[in-house]
């Protein structure tokens, strides 16, 4: 008897350490390789066939779909005479994981513990209101983005820009690029005009949060819900994203790739597209086909995008009621130009046929004006992608 009770124990504390070592469910043995960065990052490359997203019981008996049917939308050869740089992630300098596996970052040591607690700040997305402009875990959510409806489309594509800003204590600033779609399904989508609601949602982004990614460095994530974020949260490999390629880690930075005000300038590109057949929502970054979200796993179906949407946002965990200095993108306001303030460059919306739509995001949601803003630059003759810019400095100003 004595046995059995050991047996079961180390099998709790088994299943325990998987789970609070990565954040989501790893058992020891689906581990193939391990990678320790120079930046202090652990990486575990993990059987592709076990990843934690398969064990969701709505992916049960998921056939993992390898590769897309379609190449990801291409952007990079676009940007090349903008002066922009794309760092590889630094972990990559120290090793890289094998055929078959897929790279999952184990948790940071300045990370939180309680994942639930972690992932509802980073969410929800959409037009904001001022009953859901509220306290995210403490704090207001702070919003400076545009967004377009002229849709439907198939996904967006762009350049997210890397700013390193200090961020004060148990607050984040992030940027993102969003697809979003309604459940309500009976409307006639009206270019122009938003969908009855957006609660289908995926975005992905870098996100610079200490208390839940560890650092105050920015890094890189990916976050869907399927109910607009009131119940639903699911950060990196919690849920539903299935990673099929082993070139990037969510969760993890970028080396030396820290944009500076009238310097150089880093990017990553990021897709979120859809390919020609069933409505698998494929992630590329620079390019490269990360890995999908399986239409099962929502449970409306998500099957086009009304609502694409770019900008920054800011956690504000306001101290003794006042606001604190957790900066947007570079800190700078969009009417300071390209050069300084954060943008999110060459956006296009993807359309039913997987090619590039120009399409502008003349929509803008903007919580705090005084402290945080958007701008739409549009696009021109040699870039025809719309560029973004977004950002501001936090502040007292900002509850005047």
């Amino acid at each position: 008897m004595r046995i059995i009770i050991l047996l079961h124990a180390l099998l709790r504390v088994t299943t325990f350490l998987g789970t609070s070592v990565h954040g989501v469910h790893v058992e020891p043995s689906d581990i193939l390789k391990t990678i320790e960065s120079e930046c202090g990052d652990i990486i575990d490359c993990i059987d592709i066939y076990k990843q934690p997203s398969l064990k969701n019981p709505l992916l049960k008996d998921h056939i993992i779909q390898l590769k897309p049917d379609m190449e990801p939308p291409k952007i990079l050869d676009k940007l090349r005479g903008r002066n922009y740089s794309f760092p590889k992630q630094t972990w990559q300098r120290s090793g890289s994981c094998p055929e078959g596996t897929i790279p999952i970052l184990r948790k940071p040591t300045g990370a939180g513990d309680d994942i639930a607690n972690r992932t509802i700040p980073l969410s929800p997305y959409g037009r904001p209101t001022n009953a859901n402009i509220q306290d995210e875990g403490n704090g207001k959510l702070e919003i400076a983005a545009a967004y377009a409806v002229s849709g439907p489309y198939h996904g967006a594509s762009a350049a997210l820009p890397i700013w390193k800003v200090q961020v004060e204590p148990n607050e984040f600033s992030k940027n993102y690029l969003l697809i979003a779609s309604p459940h309500e399904r009976n409307f006639t989508p009206i270019k122009g005009k938003s969908p009855p609601d957006i609660k289908n949602q995926i975005a992905v982004g870098t996100a610079i949060y200490p208390s839940v990614l560890g650092d105050d460095n920015p890094r890189l994530y990916i976050y869907a819900t399927t109910d607009g974020g009131e119940t639903s949260h699911c950060l990196n490999h919690e849920c539903g994203f299935i990673q099929t390629n082993n070139q990037f880690a969510l969760g993890t930075r970028f080396q030396d790739g820290n944009s500076r005000v009238g310097g150089e300038l880093y990017f990553i590109t990021a897709s979120l597209y859809r390919a020609t057949g069933p409505a698998v929502w494929w992630l590329a970054i620079n390019e490269v086909a990360l890995g999908y979200f399986d239409p099962n796993w929502f449970p409306v179906p998500f099957i086009e995008s009304f609502h694409n949407e770019m900008g920054g946002r800011v956690l504000d965990s306001r101290p003794g009621g006042r606001h604190t200095t957790t900066p947007m993108g570079s800190g700078m306001f969009p009417s300071t130009g390209l050069r300084s303030a954060a943008c999110i460059a060459y956006y296009m919306a993807v359309n039913n046929n997987g090619g590039d739509q120009v399409d502008d995001p003349i929509n803008k949601i903007v919580t705090s004006p005084k402290c945080y803003d958007v701008k739409d630059f549009s696009w021109d003759h040699n870039h025809p992608g719309a560029d973004v810019a977004y950002g501001g400095p936090g502040g007292a100003d900002c509850d005047k």
